[in-house]
């Protein structure tokens, strides 16, 4: 394991390169459960994006919606 303080270099590099890490420490806050949860949606659309693709599905509209919740 990478010793804390080359981490907190990293990301202040990071920022200082001009990457935005708001949605980074964001998720960071999410419990593990509320993160799997966000995968499996993300999982989900992807899915139905295939399916759509593939022409045997319709749009994904409930996917969709759940994530804009």
């Amino acid at each position: 394991m990478q010793p804390i303080h080359a981490s907190a270099e990293f990301l202040a590099w990071a920022e200082q390169e001009g990457l935005d890490l708001s949605m980074l420490y964001e998720r960071l806050q999410l419990t593990p459960t509320e993160r799997l949860q966000r995968h499996q949606m993300a999982l989900e659309l992807v899915e139905a994006l295939r399916q759509v693709q593939r022409g045997r599905g319709h749009a994904p509209s409930r996917v969709v919606a759940d994530r804009a919740e």
